[in-house]
């Protein structure tokens, strides 16, 4: 069975501060809960882009460890 390495960012909103977002649909703008600024999805993911980038390195480090390991498991049986 293979890992799965899917993962949610929490968001912050770069006037506030919060983690918490309500919106009308999935494509639409979203709206800081606490602050009331409202950012379009685009503009949310580029102010966030260090806490994304940060989670896909994170993920990158794990990938690769659970790689090695599966090779090295995958040697040992071949010896």
């Amino acid at each position: 069975m293979e890992k799965d390495y899917s993962q949610s960012v929490l968001m912050m909103c770069s006037t506030y501060g919060g983690r918490d977002f309500s919106f009308e649909d999935e494509n639409g703008p979203v709206r800081c809960v606490e602050c009331g600024r409202v950012f379009s999805r685009e503009e949310l993911m580029r102010e966030n882009g260090a806490l994304v980038e940060a989670a896909v390195d994170d993920m990158k480090e794990q990938i690769l460890k659970d790689a090695s390991k599966k090779i090295q498991s995958m040697f040992k049986k071949y010896r």
